[in-house]
């Protein structure tokens, strides 16, 4: 049974009944903390089994959805759900399969960290750089695994988001120029999704992007939060092994 969540529904205790370490639980209550669900363009779902059991968790925004599942989710009920929804696109645990029009999903590696990182080279000046700045050095870095949204819709999402406290960004300055950029796309009470780690190509093999991964790193980990990422992949994987990153699991995403 998939039931909608409104300003009444204790939404963030009953995910955390089911689980409060995992990333694609994070990710939906930073969603829901930072776009509340008489919001338009987002909406929530608790999925409960027939003895009114929470057993998942379901957030839209837009038309891409993010699933928080567990080993008694009926995905047979979640797939018809996504089919009917009008998804573009779903990310989720890899260890659940869904039936989403036939589709093969991407998949990469989830990592994980909880330990504190080395902290990095002082000499390096980290700052708290502008979202313009750090959107043009996340464009110049793009590649086949990320396509950067427009310039409007990353700045309203950055710009709320940093002031409700559901995100948090850094970057690296030489000189006058913006080298390097970090930051969360998703945080909870107990963990927070690394994301947008991006390094000047001019820049690169002088540790600023390894900097900047311990320093936003090293500042959700002093909260009591593990730090997530979704690699994409094969990519970056001796990059973040050397930080001490470890395999938590695997991600999913499918697209229509």
């Amino acid at each position: 049974m998939i039931i909608s969540v409104d300003r009444k529904t204790d939404f963030v205790g009953s995910i955390k009944q089911m689980s409060a370490d995992n990333p694609f639980a994070c990710r939906i209550i930073s969603m829901y903390r930072s776009y509340r669900p008489e919001l338009a363009f987002v909406d929530y779902w608790l999925v409960m089994d027939h003895s009114l059991n929470y057993t998942g968790a379901i957030a839209r925004n837009g038309s891409v959805f993010v699933l928080y599942l567990t080993d008694k989710s009926d995905l047979e009920e979640i797939s018809s759900f996504m089919r009917v929804s009008g998804a573009s696109g779903i990310i989720c645990d890899a260890e659940f399969q869904l039936d989403f029009f036939g589709k093969k999903p991407q998949t990469g590696a989830i990592l994980v960290k909880t330990e504190p990182f080395d902290e990095p080279d002082g000499n390096i000046v980290i700052v708290e750089p502008g979202i313009r700045d750090a959107y043009y050095l996340i464009v110049r870095c793009a590649d086949k695994n990320f396509r950067p949204p427009s310039f409007d819709d990353f700045y309203v999402d950055v710009n709320h988001k940093l002031r409700h406290k559901t995100m948090r960004m850094y970057g690296v300055r030489e000189g006058k120029r913006l080298v390097a950029v970090a930051m969360t796309v998703a945080e909870s009470d107990s963990g927070a999704v690394l994301g947008a780690v991006a390094c000047d190509p001019e820049y690169r093999k002088s540790g600023y992007g390894s900097a900047i991964v311990k320093y936003i790193g090293n500042r959700i980990i002093a909260d009591g939060k593990a730090v997530y990422l979704h690699r994409a992949k094969n990519a970056n994987e001796r990059f973040y092994e050397k930080l001490g990153f470890t395999e938590y699991g695997s991600w999913s995403e499918y697209y229509n």
